[in-house]
């Protein structure tokens, strides 16, 4: 009986998904690093990739026509997620939904406002021993984190959440993720603050 041919999963193309993984998980969990500065360059081995027992589940994801944007969906819900977990079902519900929310950016942005309190600065005071109420919502999940994202890049709010919320763990962790995230949406920051201006006081 003849055997099957040895198929090797560690191709070009599997090694450069890899590469992508490596830098955007690089990016979304460290401060130090920043996948646009540095161009999605890390360093990175192809004769250890070839060793990798996960080298099928990149060659798998490899063959997905919008991998970067699955990978990116995905880490911004869990930076930490396995290459195994971006080849199943799940993984896909979040890239679907994330296109969805994308692809209509400034509607499902207009709509998140609606959200909030019509008096702008009012979502971003930080009372004594409380979330700003902005971080509230996009916490419950009562707005999406790309309105979060764009929304506080427009208003710069961060210098005074850096004064009020520098021992506030939590805050601190959604804030970093919109520094993040923000680099990765196509904004145009007049047309948006034209529609926080038209909405808000």
């Amino acid at each position: 009986m003849m055997r099957a041919p040895h198929v090797s999963y560690a191709t070009e193309g599997s090694f450069k998904t890899y590469v992508d993984y490596l830098a955007l998980k690089r990016h979304f969990t460290t401060d130090s690093y920043d996948y646009h500065k540095y161009n999605g360059k890390v360093k990175a081995s192809f004769n250890s990739f070839q060793t990798r027992n996960d080298a099928f589940f990149f060659y798998k994801l490899s063959q997905r026509p919008d991998r970067h944007n699955l990978m990116v969906s995905n880490m911004v819900v869990n930076p930490n997620i396995w290459v195994r977990d971006l080849c199943e079902e799940p993984a896909e519900d979040v890239y679907v939904s994330w296109k969805k929310r994308v692809d209509a950016l400034t509607r499902h942005f207009t709509l998140d406002l609606n959200q909030l309190e019509s008096d702008l600065q009012d979502n971003f005071f930080a009372a004594p021993g409380s979330h700003p109420k902005i971080i509230e919502k996009v916490i419950r999940k009562q707005i999406s984190v790309e309105t979060f994202a764009i929304i506080t890049h427009i208003t710069n709010v961060f210098p005074y959440w850096e004064q009020h919320l520098v021992n506030d763990v939590i805050a601190r962790d959604v804030i970093r993720l919109s520094k993040k995230y923000y680099p990765f949406l196509e904004v145009d920051k007049k047309k948006f603050a034209a529609v926080v201006k038209s909405h808000m006081n």
